[in-house]
């Protein structure tokens, strides 16, 4: 592959890494929060069969969302960095991610601050982020794969 850095920009590469790192980060962070919400880590509070039940629902449920929203999500991310010609880092960046991808991020946190505000449970709190996390730790596969295939 020919290298897409622009002057003084980023390269395609760089441009994957941020996205993997941000949604791994993200992803293990929601994920660990959702373990300690609901299993009550590092404690092993709660062990018990409705519990590994629950949770394995939501880590099912995650990993489908990764699957059917967040992949596609990550592969139109992966092909909009193939066109980026914006030397300034910040402003390729948003275009990277694009409208689409910023309006579902800033959902799924206005969302988890709604939960937080409407004084959810933290057990209830706990099996939505261990989905969303799984289903963002599923995903941020595809841009790791994108940035190591690059060659820029």
């Amino acid at each position: 592959m020919e290298s897409t850095q622009t002057t003084l920009g980023l390269s395609r590469r760089q441009h994957l890494w941020i996205a993997a790192a941000i949604w791994t980060i993200v992803g293990a962070g929601l994920f660990t929060m959702g373990l300690l919400f609901w299993f009550h880590f590092p404690y092993l509070g709660f062990l018990d069969a409705e519990h590994l039940g629950f949770g394995a629902i939501a880590l099912t449920i995650g990993l489908i969302k990764g699957k059917l929203v967040l992949d596609r999500t990550a592969n139109r991310v992966i092909d909009r960095v193939e066109t980026l010609q914006e030397p300034n880092p910040l402003k390729s960046i948003y275009q990277m991610f694009g409208g689409k991808t910023i309006a579902l991020i800033a959902t799924m946190m206005l969302i988890g601050l709604g939960l937080r505000i409407a004084g959810v449970s933290y057990e209830i709190r706990g099996l939505i982020y261990l989905a969303v996390g799984a289903a963002l730790l599923w995903s941020c596969r595809r841009y790791w794969i994108a940035s190591f295939a690059s060659e820029s």
